[in-house]
């Protein structure tokens, strides 16, 4: 069975010649950051989903045809996608940047940096009535999770936080429930990412195959021998 594949790379492997594999559109996107960083982290986003998806079309890394428009308001600054697949999901935060890919149906992954920026006040909107609170630790775990599961079902931060119930941050992770869509729980399929020290990650895979492996994998090597065709 092919794997789902996760894979990292850290900020630092932004280098300057990344730029070129952008579109018009992303490049202006891109330029938009105020930041060197975020500038650095979406140019990776954006290089290792258009590598990857090449490699597997056969197109040349600029020519994939990736549309970001915005269920909302049809504006260019949505999740990617891609026509007829490789299903995408991408997700930065702190030193680390994550591109997750499969074949089989939509997915989520979402990395947090352990700032410490996740206190009682969030955890009100984050946590459901069952779900205890563990600590800043178990709250960035919860928050991966609920994150990972809404960028599979696609709904983002439209849908309350409280209202998905996952398993506590000690325990494997699952959703338990989500109130008012109860074949949700069956449909999802979760599982702990192993990030760099000082962040927490999580993938959702939704009607994917059962035991469906997932590899991750280090991007900064294959960027290193990227560039337009």
């Amino acid at each position: 069975m092919e794997p789902v594949t996760v894979w990292w790379a850290p900020v630092s492997a932004a280098a300057p010649g990344l730029a070129a594999l952008l579109n018009p559109a992303e490049r202006a996107r891109r330029e938009r950051y105020l930041r060197d960083v975020d500038r650095d982290r979406f140019t990776l986003g954006v290089a290792i989903t258009r590598v990857v998806a090449g490699r597997r079309s056969g197109l040349a890394p600029e020519r994939v045809p990736i549309s970001r428009r915005c269920p909302d308001c049809a504006e260019p600054h949505g999740p990617p996608v891609i026509a007829g697949g490789p299903h995408l999901s991408v997700s930065h935060s702190g030193a680390l940047v994550a591109v997750a890919v499969s074949p089989y149906g939509p997915l989520g992954v979402d990395v947090e940096e352990d700032s410490g920026r996740i206190g009682d006040a969030i955890a009100r909107r984050l946590l459901a009535d069952d779900e205890p609170h563990t600590g800043a630790a178990g709250l960035l775990v919860y928050w991966t999770r609920k994150e990972a599961l809404l960028k599979a079902t696609g709904d983002g931060l439209r849908v309350p936080l409280g209202r998905l119930h996952v398993s506590a941050p000690h325990e494997p992770p699952r959703l338990r429930a989500w109130d008012g869509r109860p074949g949700m729980p069956a449909r999802m399929d979760m599982r702990t990412l192993g990030p760099a020290a000082g962040h927490a990650a999580c993938l959702a895979l939704l009607d994917h195959p059962a035991g469906v492996p997932v590899e991750e994998r280090d991007a900064a090597g294959m960027l290193g021998a990227a560039g337009p065709g």
